[in-house]
């Protein structure tokens, strides 16, 4: 996902063909939710791609770190961002401000029948696991078709 995100959003987002959505799907337990509620104490900021970026690039750092040091952790990533505000997302995760949301998120995508990531919705298609770019694209324009 690591190549194909950013090659996507450069094709097909940028140029206003598709529209990149990101729902969570919390099917790693207390992990995936602290980690989403990082991104979406982000984005409250408008910061959450930035801090998504991040923590797919940690990812492995992420799922080795013990979880009563994961939200340290997720501040620190955090704090690599020069425009987000440090005391508000801190506030942020210490109130579990955005977990209500996410685990809504997270029960809608569930009555959908989606339970794991990456999975990619395109017109009426749904596409599981990792995809390459040329068949997200080939997606992309037949759903541009319809």
């Amino acid at each position: 996902m690591l190549t194909v995100e950013p090659q996507v959003i450069e094709r097909y987002v940028r140029t206003g063909k598709a529209k990149l959505v990101f729902r969570d799907v919390l099917n790693h337990g207390e992990r995936s939710e602290r980690t989403s509620e990082a991104a979406a104490s982000a984005g409250r900021q408008g910061q959450f791609w930035a801090l998504h970026a991040i923590l797919f690039a940690e990812q492995p750092t992420v799922e080795q770190t013990p979880i009563a040091q994961l939200v340290p952790l997720l501040r620190r990533y955090a704090a690599t961002l020069p425009d987000l505000d440090q005391e508000s997302f801190a506030r942020s995760m210490d109130e579990r401000a955005t977990f209500a949301a996410i685990k809504a998120a997270d029960a809608e995508q569930r009555k959908r029948g989606i339970t794991s990531q990456p999975i990619f919705e395109i017109g009426t298609r749904r596409l599981l696991g990792l995809q390459s770019v040329e068949v997200i694209g080939r997606a992309i324009d037949e759903a541009a078709k319809q």
